[in-house]
């Protein structure tokens, strides 16, 4: 596999993990209608990193971005996709509560930030790195959002 080959197989690994997180949030959604305003704002923004992380793809092609991953990336993103479909699953056919998907979103969040998934990256273009910085960005605020309803939501038990 060519280098190129191999970013391009990055870039739709990153793509369809970003979508992961937003289906387990729709899933949320649904699974507790009485949040669905609260989880449609963090679908809305997985469905923009997805898109960022995309648009790369055409610079990646034209060699107007690049970036080395990290060989451990594709043991990440497998696991962490993999615990999203399970995640997912469960939301469907198990009574969850609304404590419950929040402890899970934010434990997915912080495992982002925590195994530096968007650092797994060297030798990025600048496209790269604002594209990752950006999501980096967003990830620890979606920490703080959902810690902050979790915090909210056991006050009031």
């Amino acid at each position: 596999m060519t280098s190129e080959e191999d970013r391009e197989n990055t870039i739709q690994m990153l793509t369809e993990t970003e979508e992961a997180i937003g289906r387990l949030y729709e899933a949320y959604s649904r699974t507790l209608p009485e949040h669905e305003e609260f989880w449609f704002g963090l679908v809305m923004e997985e469905a923009d990193h997805s898109n960022l992380v995309h648009s790369l793809l055409n610079k990646v092609r034209n060699g107007s971005a690049s970036f080395v991953a990290d060989a451990k990336l594709a043991d990440e993103v497998k696991d962490i996709r993999e615990f999203l479909k399970k995640e997912q699953e469960r939301a469907k056919r198990e009574n969850m509560t609304f404590i419950d998907a929040l402890n899970t979103a934010l434990n997915i969040e912080k495992s982002l930030i925590k195994q530096d998934f968007y650092r797994l990256f060297t030798n990025t273009s600048l496209d790269v790195s604002e594209v990752l910085q950006h999501i980096q960005h967003d990830a620890e605020s979606h920490i703080e959002f959902l810690q902050r309803e979790l915090d909210e939501q056991e006050e009031r038990r």
